[in-house]
C-alpha cells in the first residue's frame, strides 16, 4: 500500500515526469516493506535521499523544459504560440474581409442616397422655378391690367377735358351792383420792356 502511495505522489502530466515516476515505483518495489516491517532508519533516510534527488531532478527537468519553451517563444517557433498566432491571423483576415464588405456596402448605399437626394433637389428646384415664373407672370399681368385701366381712365378724363372748352359764365348784372373794375395789368420794368421790343 505504501508503494502505491509513493507512486501516486510522483504522478504528473508531462512525459518526463512519468518516466521519473516509473523509476520511483521501481525503487519502491525493490524495497520489500512487507518483509521488513522494522526497517532501519538508515534505509528510510536513504530512501528519502533518493526521493529528494528525484524531486530535484524533476524540478530541473521542468525548469529546463520551461527555459526551452521560453527560448522558442523568443525565437517565435513555439508550437502553441504559432497555433494561436495562426488562429489570430485567421480572425484578423475574417474581420478585415468583413470591414471591406461593410465599407463597400456603405459606400454604395451613400452613393445611392446622394443620387436620390440630388434628383429630389433638382425636382424641387424645377418646381419652384416654374411656380416663381407663374407667380411673376400673374403679377405682371395684374400690373399690366392696372396700367391699362389707368390709361383708359386717363384718356376718358382727358377727352372730356379737351372736348369741352372751358367757358366762364357771365352772369347778368344786377341793378344795384357796381360795375366791375377791369383788372389792371402790371407793367414790367423798363429794362424788361426794352428787351421785349
Amino acid at each position: 500500500m505504501l508503494r502505491t502511495r509513493k507512486a501516486t505522489i510522483f504522478r504528473d502530466t508531462t512525459s518526463q515526469t512519468r518516466v521519473t515516476c516509473a523509476i520511483c515505483a521501481e525503487l519502491a518495489s525493490n524495497v520489500s516493506f512487507a518483509d521488513t516491517e522494522d526497517a532501519s532508519e538508515t534505509d528510510m533516510i536513504r530512501f528519502e535521499g533518493e526521493f529528494t534527488e528525484i524531486k530535484e531532478q524533476m524540478y530541473l527537468d521542468k525548469l529546463n523544459n520551461l527555459r526551452d519553451q521560453l527560448m522558442q517563444l523568443e525565437e517565435g517557433t513555439h508550437p502553441e504560440f504559432l497555433r494561436k498566432i495562426k488562429k489570430l491571423e485567421a480572425i484578423y483576415q475574417e474581420r478585415l474581409w468583413l470591414n471591406e464588405a461593410f465599407l463597400a456596402f456603405e459606400t454604395e448605399r451613400i452613393e445611392k442616397e446622394y443620387i436620390s437626394e440630388k434628383k429630389a433637389a433638382v425636382r424641387e428646384f424645377e418646381n419652384r422655378k416654374i411656380e416663381l415664373k407663374e407667380n411673376l407672370i400673374l403679377e405682371l399681368e395684374e400690373k399690366r391690367k392696372a396700367i391699362e385701366n389707368e390709361r383708359i381712365t386717363l384718356e376718358l378724363t382727358s377727352d372730356s377735358i379737351e372736348s369741352k372748352p372751358v367757358t366762364t359764365r357771365k352772369l347778368r348784372r344786377r341793378p344795384n351792383e357796381p360795375l366791375p373794375m377791369p383788372e389792371k395789368r402790371k407793367r414790367g420794368s423798363p429794362d424788361i420792356l426794352f428787351i421785349e421790343l
